[in-house]
């Protein structure tokens, strides 16, 4: 990975986190990509929901990143640390989210919670995209890779809350979390699975304000700002 360190090392954690998802997630949509001084960047147009540039430090010049993407007429950037401003360029904020990251538990983790299962099967992935609005983006064959896991809630029969584990060395992402009601109150299962699974690693993500004070209850530090910009075409 191609990070430098920043003043906070949960945030570090989280941003190469993020940073081996792009990268396995790319891969299995065989897209080339690039790691070079602190920005990561496709060389062809990303799967939907995902940007086609990532800052991996929070002193990489605009300008380099704005050449990184110079090839797409409409793309988003993640930035990955809020440091830079894109308006001048034709950028827009799409949103603002909070990088977190949750300390790995001393103690036993808490019991397998009840009626929460790992997706098997293309069938129960295809069904679990479709709530989720991943059709075509999350692929069967990252059921099959060992770095991710795929969660479901059921009641009565239906999927009714899911979430995304993505483990790397020193963490565990936590991502593409959803409900059918309300998503705060899913939360204790999903990360009751994400301690039993991965007992000894943190885990890390980034949430909008909506969701975000259930993560803060939860005992999620806030570690830093993420601001993805979105140019939807040329200047």
């Amino acid at each position: 990975m191609d990070e430098s360190p920043t003043s906070d090392p949960r945030l570090g954690v989280a941003v190469r986190a993020s940073h081996a998802w792009y990268e396995d997630v790319f891969a299995a949509h065989s897209i080339q990509t690039r790691t070079e001084d602190g920005l990561w960047r496709a060389m062809s147009d990303p799967p939907r929901w995902h940007s086609a540039a990532k800052t991996l430090r929070p002193d990489v010049p605009e300008e380099r990143v704005v050449a990184a993407v110079d090839r797409f007429d409409s793309c988003s950037v993640a930035d990955s640390f809020g440091s830079l401003d894109l308006t001048a360029h034709g950028f827009v904020r799409l949103f603002t989210a909070t990088w977190v990251s949750r300390l790995a538990r001393t103690e036993d983790p808490a019991p397998w919670p009840e009626d929460w299962a790992i997706v098997i099967g293309e069938g129960e992935l295809a069904q679990w995209n479709v709530l989720q609005d991943t059709t075509g983006v999350l692929l069967p064959s990252m059921l099959e890779h060992p770095r991710f896991t795929f969660l479901v809630r059921r009641s009565s029969g239906r999927m009714v809350a899911g979430g995304v584990l993505h483990r790397v060395d020193d963490a565990v992402e936590l991502s593409n979390t959803w409900a059918t009601g309300d998503e705060a109150d899913e939360l204790r299962g999903v990360l009751a699975c994400a301690e039993n699974l991965h007992p000894p690693l943190p885990v890390v993500g980034y949430f909008g304000d909506d969701v975000l004070g259930a993560y803060t209850d939860a005992g999620f530090a806030q570690v830093g700002p993420q601001i993805v910009w979105l140019r939807e075409s040329r200047p």
